[in-house]
């Protein structure tokens, strides 16, 4: 196949949805598929697709943004970019994407593709742009059923949307007994209680719970230890909001009294290893999540994980690790979750190995990319989907439905 893939901000800074799309593409590059990528701003995981594309082009915008002569030509601009070589089908990382990618499949008359990485719109309808966009693709990809059902219940067909989960890197991601050399580079006793969090620091996060779950533990510096690491900042958050939120976490553990035990890492190129210094990694995210990459991530490297029961979480910590679910709000019961796994190594030696086993089985990269491909497969087998107008259909949405911002 010749895919053209559209990228927004080629960032890593982006969270794991961007991990996610490099490894799908790398993946069927791997299979031998050609392909091409469009982007619209530069970042950090630029050079790998530079690497293993055929093409790597910037573009200005995939939406026409007011009624600014401006706006439209440079929307015109990019699709002219990609209008020069045929390709067997388009592929969007994104929704925002698809008004872009549907005209231009339409154009090209092949088919479009898109990964529904986030909710729909939070109480309100898909802006015009989008409804259309997303009524031309052939098909959609969800990473969770809760994710396919939030669509489902946004109005979409339910033939469309095929649930493909995130895979992990598990040869990045593996168990390794490099425990001590971390903790020692991290200033960390070798033998204390260490729980983790590895992600953005955002306030939809919810930091502050696991802050006050691990409070609550009543242990001393040389008994536990708390690491936080991640950017402050995303391409929909900023430096100065992520800052000032890091700063009233900081603020609120120095009034819960345990600011000595709280090891504050920024962002980190070597996240494997700290997951596997760390006993267990926490993700409190109230976003919700559609399907909660970190937690995989953690277990593939041999690290129980817990997290919210909420959104597509369930769906990850699931079988026998589905009592590592917490519900919403209940710091209590995290913290009991915490305690409970203090001495696993000791109390439930395989443990670590049964969290690895599971990620393999599960959420294997390798599974992930062939999914896909066979979606694309699919797509192509089925054609060009007619462009449509905006449904008048009243749309209902859950309330926590997050907004997705993009480009």
């Amino acid at each position: 196949m010749k895919i053209l893939i559209l990228l927004n901000i080629v960032s890593s800074d982006s969270g794991g949805a961007e991990w996610s799309l490099l490894d799908v593409c790398r993946g069927l590059a791997e299979k031998g598929h050609e392909l091409h990528c469009l982007y619209c701003k530069e970042g950090d995981l630029l050079p790998h697709y530079q690497q293993f594309c055929k093409t790597v082009v910037k573009a200005s915008t995939y939406r026409i943004k007011g009624h600014t002569p401006s706006s439209s030509i440079s929307f015109i601009t990019s699709l002219l970019k990609a209008l020069h070589t045929q390709f067997d089908l388009i592929y969007a990382n994104y929704y925002s994407q698809t008004f872009f990618g549907g005209i231009l499949a339409r154009v090209k008359g092949i088919p479009l593709v898109c990964h529904l990485r986030s909710y729909p719109p939070q109480r309100r309808h898909f802006p015009a742009q989008i409804q259309m966009g997303l009524n031309s693709c052939t098909s959609l990809i969800a990473v969770s059923q809760a994710a396919r059902s939030s669509y489902l219940k946004a109005g979409f067909n339910p033939h469309l949307i095929k649930v493909v989960y995130n895979g992990i890197d598990l040869e990045r991601f593996v168990m390794r007994g490099d425990r001590d050399i971390t903790r020692r580079a991290l200033g960390i006793p070798a033998d204390a209680f260490v729980v983790l969090y590895a992600g953005r620091i955002t306030r939809p996060k919810n930091l502050e719970m696991l802050i006050a779950a691990f409070a609550r533990l009543g242990l001393e510096p040389d008994q536990a230890r708390l690491l936080i690491t991640g950017a402050t900042y995303s391409s929909s958050y900023s430096h100065v909001a992520g800052d000032m939120y890091q700063q009233e976490l900081i603020d609120l553990c120095q009034t819960l009294g345990i600011s000595d035990r709280v090891h504050w890492l920024g962002k980190r190129s070597d996240v494997p290893e700290i997951f596997r210094a760390a006993d267990v990694s926490v993700l409190p995210s109230i976003l919700p999540e559609t399907f909660g990459r970190v937690i995989a991530e953690s277990m593939a490297c041999g690290t129980p994980a817990i997290g919210l029961r909420y959104g597509g979480i369930p769906e990850v910590l699931s079988g026998e690790f589905q009592h590592f679910q917490v519900e919403t709000g209940d710091v209590t019961g995290l913290a009991q979750q915490l305690l409970a796994l203090k001495d696993w190594q000791k109390q439930d030696p395989t443990l670590g190995q049964r969290c690895r086993t599971y990620v393999e089985q599960h959420f294997s990269k390798e599974r992930m990319v062939e999914e896909v491909e066979q979606a694309m497969q699919e797509a192509i087998a089925t054609g060009v989907k007619r462009f449509r107008s905006p449904s008048a259909a009243a749309v209902s949405f859950h309330p926590w439905y997050p907004d997705s911002l993009g480009i």
